[in-house]
């Protein structure tokens, strides 16, 4: 099977926990085979001549110990 294109990333910020994901592109080659593509982590192209790219990340605050 073959994987769509897709970037792996992990973000994180104090007082969170810690998010690991991939995102992928929208009309990118094997979306509609590749069972690990998700629609909801699609990024927007805000500008495609500049090479720009958009994905909004939320983070989950860490439960107090």
């Amino acid at each position: 099977e073959l994987r769509c294109p897709h970037i792996h990333v992990k973000v994180s910020a104090p007082g969170f926990v810690a998010l690991t994901t991939q995102l992928y592109f929208p009309d990118g080659d094997h979306n509609d085979t590749d069972h690990w593509f998700k629609s909801t982590l699609v990024i927007r192209c805000v500008d495609r001549a500049l090479r720009l790219w958009r994905f909004d990340f939320v983070l989950a605050k860490e439960l107090s110990k």
